[in-house]
């Protein structure tokens, strides 16, 4: 993209993002000053939104650099033009997601007393400190793609991929272990992290790539739009997996007359998972990726795709949503049900990180070459020798 494109077309985009950011600054000043009683969260209910917030956001940055270096490490030439993209926009994401939750804390001060008195039988410790170590891994990754380190790249792909399941599963086992939340218990959490965070990471990815190269008015080589393809076809499996899963789970919860389920299938979050997660968010995108390949290639089939990763975004953070929120509803002792309803606060603060991770990505786009390619003369001609891998691909 050039900056001229940006100016032209993007100006109210970033107007808008500017203000989100303005009132995610002014929420977490308020939060500052007058602390967590400008939360909705309670005694019975002690974790909101942006604990859910930053589940979905951290899960989907540890699914973008999960799907990308296991294709990495499979050596697919087509799939690592998208490496690069994948890697800065799972920055993008991780960052202002690890600051939200340190807002979720009341100030960002505390984040020491975490770091200085750790807690090695704590999951929430191992959790905080595989995520920072995870963090410190992508930046070094980037730079080695960056820099067409080779080596490197080849080293570091694999142990970024081993540390992107173990922060996603270590993310899972907060929720596993807590015996007395039925919603959350059980060793199949961490399995449901993990796979719902390559959900995540494959439909951002898509929708991501395609929507940038729309907004540029740029056109995406033949490689580039077979890798997209390719990876809405494995979307699609995944989606039609994620459908299974979620029917098991109706009626293993009905069968076993799990009393917190009626949270979500009933009230208070009924609309929102037979709505916005199930309909929304797994059902269309199933069926609009089923009908893309009924077609020629068009921009409108493009189109579709992007609307499809979108809406697969949206259907996971509700899911991720009802989860954190519904899973501390029922008490025991025979304790009142809780109750919670997210503040204005809370909302500024989640939406500024959504503006924060785009803009940070738009930044990348601009200054560090995310599409991973190069123009190369006499591309097409029979005499040209064959160039080395990384270099066809354009890392520079």
């Amino acid at each position: 993209m050039t900056r001229k494109n940006y100016s032209s077309k993007l100006l109210l985009g970033l107007f808008v993002l500017i203000v989100f950011l303005g009132v995610a600054v002014y929420s977490a000043g308020r939060v500052i000053i007058q602390g967590q009683t400008v939360y909705g969260s309670t005694d019975l209910v002690g974790w909101n939104m942006l604990i859910a917030a930053y589940t979905f956001m951290a899960l989907t940055a540890s699914g973008l650099c999960l799907t990308a270096n296991f294709f990495e490490v499979l050596e697919i030439h087509r799939f690592q033009l998208l490496q690069k993209r994948a890697h800065f926009l799972a920055i993008s994401l991780l960052v202002p997601a690890l600051g939200m939750l340190s807002m979720e804390l009341g100030r960002f001060d505390r984040v020491i007393y975490f770091i200085l008195s750790p807690n090695f039988s704590s999951p929430m410790w191992w959790m905080g400190s595989i995520y920072a170590v995870y963090l410190g891994l992508l930046f070094f990754e980037f730079w080695a793609i960056h820099n067409n380190y080779k080596k490197i790249m080849r080293a570091t792909s694999i142990i970024t991929l081993i540390f992107a399941v173990a922060a996603t599963s270590i993310l899972g086992s907060i929720f596993g272990v807590i015996l007395d939340k039925t919603l959350w218990f059980g060793s199949g959490t961490p399995v449901f992290f993990v796979f719902s965070a390559v959900v995540s990471g494959l439909a951002a990815m898509i929708a991501g790539t395609i929507l940038t190269y729309r907004l540029s008015n740029q056109s995406m080589s033949q490689e580039l739009q077979q890798a997209i393809k390719e990876l809405s076809v494995i979307l699609t499996v995944f989606l039609g997996i994620a459908l299974v899963f979620t029917v098991w789970r109706l009626i293993t919860v009905s069968y076993a007359r799990v009393p917190d389920a009626s949270f979500v299938t009933g009230s208070p979050y009924g609309f929102q998972f037979w709505v916005l997660y199930l309909v929304v968010g797994l059902i269309i995108p199933f069926i609009i990726l089923l009908k893309a390949y009924d077609k020629e290639k068009t921009i409108k089939k493009a189109n579709h795709l992007s609307i499809a990763g979108l809406m697969v975004l949206i259907g996971m953070y509700v899911d991720k949503h009802i989860f954190v929120i519904s899973g501390q509803f029922n008490q025991p002792f025979n304790i009142p049900l809780g109750t919670y309803t997210s503040t204005l606060t809370e909302w500024g603060i989640f939406l500024g990180a959504i503006a924060a991770s785009i803009m940070i990505y738009l930044f990348g786009e601009e200054k560090l070459r995310l599409e991973n390619r190069v123009k190369m003369k006499n591309t097409k001609s029979a005499d040209t020798p064959q160039r080395d891998r990384y270099n066809d691909v354009g890392i520079v």
